[in-house]
């Protein structure tokens, strides 16, 4: 009888109510940059940032996020973000990202709001939606052409942000991708973009213009994109599909 006891009591204690540290992360180690981050195993041999259970409004500075780290002698490969792996951590001002990272999940630095510069590698193909939500005091991002996929309001609310380089890699600007971003003067539209969704730029107040490389106007989902105030740019030979668009063909086109 005590035995069963005993079998039921382990069993318990390994139940996600009991031990919500294996639910989050399997291990933790210390970063480059003095943090200690904590890690999830994905796969064989890789792991994503996850979580940091332990006072996560402590987690602060500059953060270099390692390409590889050790656990029970065995070498991991960092590959990404888990989702709202640093999410409110309010006292982060500067991360690093691995050139052998290739996703951030969604909401990872939701309201990180002292976060200001995020260096983001070339072998990075998705931004997961609401990443950088709420980011205030985030002011210049580039995004590396590598990136194929954006989730929705992925930098919504980065209301100090001035500029911002769009991957060539995208076909379409989610929802609310750049909504409220107040403070960027000026939009550079790769030819990749075909599509614009909902309320993508809403909540401009700087916004001079708006550059388009494309060939074949992108479509929005709403109207408009773009109050018809702001000038759009256009590569000399594309002014007549611009011109031509029931869209665009009504605001001010301008060859550059």
């Amino acid at each position: 009888m005590k035995k069963i006891i005993y079998i039921l009591l382990l069993v318990l204690l390994a139940s996600p109510a009991f031990s919500q540290a294996d639910e989050k992360a399997d291990f933790s180690a210390v970063c480059p940059t003095g943090q200690v981050l904590y890690y999830k195993i994905i796969d064989y041999g890789e792991v994503n940032v996850c979580y940091n259970l332990q006072n996560p409004e402590l987690l602060g500075g500059h953060i270099k996020i390692p390409r590889t780290v050790k656990y029970n002698d065995q070498n991991f490969v960092v590959t990404g973000i888990a989702d709202e792996a640093f999410s409110n951590c309010i006292r982060i001002q500067g991360v690093e990202l691995p050139t052998t990272m290739f996703y951030i999940g969604e909401r990872a630095f939701y309201r990180c709001t002292d976060l200001r510069i995020i260096e983001m590698p070339k072998t990075l193909t998705s931004i997961g939606a609401s990443a950088f939500e709420g980011c205030t005091s985030l002011i210049d991002v580039v995004m590396p052409n590598s990136v194929t996929e954006m989730g929705a309001n992925a930098f919504k609310d980065c209301s100090e942000m001035r500029h911002i380089v769009i991957s060539h890699g995208l076909t379409e600007i989610p929802e609310g991708a750049f909504m409220n971003c107040r403070s960027v003067t000026d939009y550079l539209i790769p030819a990749s973009v075909q599509y614009f969704g909902c309320h993508a730029f809403d909540g401009y107040e700087q916004l001079k213009y708006v550059t388009f490389f494309g060939p074949v106007p992108p479509e929005p989902d709403c109207e408009p994109a773009f109050g018809r105030e702001i000038p759009i740019y256009v590569i000399k030979q594309n002014f007549p599909a611009y011109k031509a668009s029931y869209i665009w063909g009504q605001y001010t086109i301008l060859e550059m």
